[in-house]
């Protein structure tokens, strides 16, 4: 006789793959983002005549993509230090946009942004897949799937 796993034994039984491995995904989507930003603060340190802002958002680009890349592939790989430097990466990147609106208001323009309107909505599509990777990666079955695995 086949018997089936009632719902709530395959959900106790679930490792939580698809909230890490989707977690992963965002991670490395919004680092290769990142990437692309430290190759325009690299632009903008051979060109712009503002070497602080130019150097600011070099830094501030190449961190975020370090952090995110890194937490990435720890996820894939099912490992406890990914799920950690994702979350850090996703919430440094939630605090840097939210800095770049509030310096923004200020007349302070980093990140790439040139003098004149911080582009609102811009700013507002960055922080959606930010907060969907912080809320994946602190999801309970992202943490089960950092410490049972693969296998």
């Amino acid at each position: 006789m086949v018997t089936f796993p009632s719902q709530s034994e395959a959900a106790a039984a679930s490792r939580g793959g698809g909230a890490g491995i989707t977690a992963a995904v965002l991670a490395l989507l919004g680092g290769l983002f990142h990437l692309v930003g430290v190759a325009g603060g690299a632009v903008l340190l051979a060109g712009d005549g503002d070497l602080g802002r130019s150097l600011l958002t070099f830094a501030t680009h190449l961190v975020l993509a370090a952090a995110l890349i890194t937490g990435g592939v720890g996820l894939v790989l099912a490992k406890e230090f990914g799920r950690v430097a994702t979350i850090i990466g996703a919430a440094a990147a939630l605090f840097v946009y939210l800095l770049v609106l509030v310096l923004g208001a200020f007349g302070v323009y980093f990140l790439g942004l040139l003098d004149g309107d911080v582009p609102l909505g811009y700013v507002g599509v960055l922080c959606v897949p930010a907060i969907g990777t912080l809320v994946l990666a602190c999801l309970p079955p992202t943490g089960r799937w950092v410490t049972q695995g693969w296998s």
